[in-house]
């Protein structure tokens, strides 16, 4: 297995494993929570107006979000895993939290990319011509068609919200009880 597929694969777990990684390093603060807490909603809210558009290997996910990025979903995780970073206060743990994202998304975007050419072929080239795979656009590529909230209950979009509001809570706890943590920045 190549170390994209690998990644790809794993990313998941690796996720789980960072989540622990964080819950030990965070030392909350006042500051931390309230520079953290909107970057992270915000990140929620491009993933859930992402949710109204893919039609995973279904279509090729070209509206709304879609216009302005390749990878809308991996551009809101990005900012919910950069807001709780934020939030724990950790420097350390928001150089290792940059670090993986980028090594573990990068892989992930490339293998994507590879079944999406099988799947859509050259309708997947001409749009990756157009749109960028990470950094958005300013100005949509297309006029998007209608927002579909059935698709966002579809994909279950609302752990990102329970697994966020968990992460607040924690957090909090960790404040509130000053609770143990190991970071040395």
């Amino acid at each position: 297995m190549k170390m994209n597929e690998f990644l790809a694969y794993y990313r998941i777990k690796f996720g789980f494993v960072f989540a622990l990684l964080f819950i030990v390093m965070a030392k909350p603060g006042v500051i931390g929570m309230t520079i953290g807490i909107p970057i992270g909603i915000m990140g929620l809210l491009i993933r859930l107006w992402a949710s109204g558009y893919i039609k995973k290997n279904k279509e090729l996910s070209i509206d709304g979000p879609y216009s302005y990025t390749r990878n809308p979903l991996y551009l809101g995780s990005f900012f919910v895993g950069l807001g709780a970073s934020i939030m724990g206060s950790c420097i350390l743990f928001m150089i290792i939290f940059l670090a993986g994202f980028y090594f573990v998304y990068n892989s992930v975007i490339k293998e994507e990319e590879k079944r999406l050419i099988e799947l859509f072929g050259g309708s997947f080239l001409d749009y990756k011509s157009k749109v960028p795979a990470f950094f958005p656009l300013l100005k949509p590529v297309k006029i998007s068609r209608d927002f579909d909230l059935k698709l966002v209950v579809k994909h279950e979009e609302y752990n990102a919200w329970l697994g966020f509001s968990a992460i607040i809570i924690l957090l909090y706890l960790k404040y509130h009880f000053h609770l143990f943590y190991v970071c040395p920045l």
